[in-house]
């Protein structure tokens, strides 16, 4: 089968033996432009993570949060300001949404973590100093706490004042599957 010079056929076929020849850059354009789970996940420091927690401390009225959280106008506002504060951050609604969820988890650990006998806590580096066997036992607690062994966690006040007496704790905690 011949095909003529400059037809389509002989132009898509040249088009998909480019493609196959040249392999793409790692990652795909579109997943580059989005940023995948992974670039997301590196691009917080604690810069970001305080900026947030100071815009989560700035919403949190009454007329910006219920007894479930920040309401969706809310959370448009903080994403808003967010990024009008930092511009090289590009993190969607969701993203920002989860790292509010993981520094809520990160807090209520901690926080239990300093409630065990023989646990201190260091006020000026923010974080937990402890003996090996005593990191052991806290790991075996709290999986997700090794990253707190060396790093510290600055933000603990900061959180407190967002989630102390929000959250059900306590006797008469349960959630719906449990007996009352």
């Amino acid at each position: 089968m011949m095909t003529a010079r400059g037809s389509p056929r002989l132009n898509l076929l040249k088009e998909v033996a480019e493609r196959h020849r040249v392999s793409p850059p790692t990652g795909s354009v579109e997943k580059r432009r989005r940023g995948s789970p992974k670039e997301d996940r590196a691009q917080w420091n604690a810069s970001l993570e305080k900026d947030l927690v100071d815009l989560l401390r700035e919403h949190a009225t009454p007329e910006h949060k219920g007894q479930n959280g920040w309401s969706s106008e809310a959370w448009n506002k903080i994403v808003m300001k967010f990024h009008q504060k930092n511009l090289y951050a590009r993190c969607e609604k969701k993203k920002i949404q989860e790292k509010e969820k993981e520094l809520k988890r990160d807090y209520r650990m901690i926080k239990e973590i300093r409630k065990q006998s023989g646990v201190s806590w260091d006020d000026q580096q923010c974080k937990i100093l402890e003996d090996p066997p005593l990191w052991k036992n806290i790991i075996i607690s709290h999986p997700k706490a090794g990253k707190f062994k060396t790093k510290g966690f600055p933000l603990l006040d900061a959180l407190g004042e967002l989630h102390d007496g929000q959250t059900a704790e306590g006797t008469y905690n349960f959630t719906s599957i449990e007996s009352s």
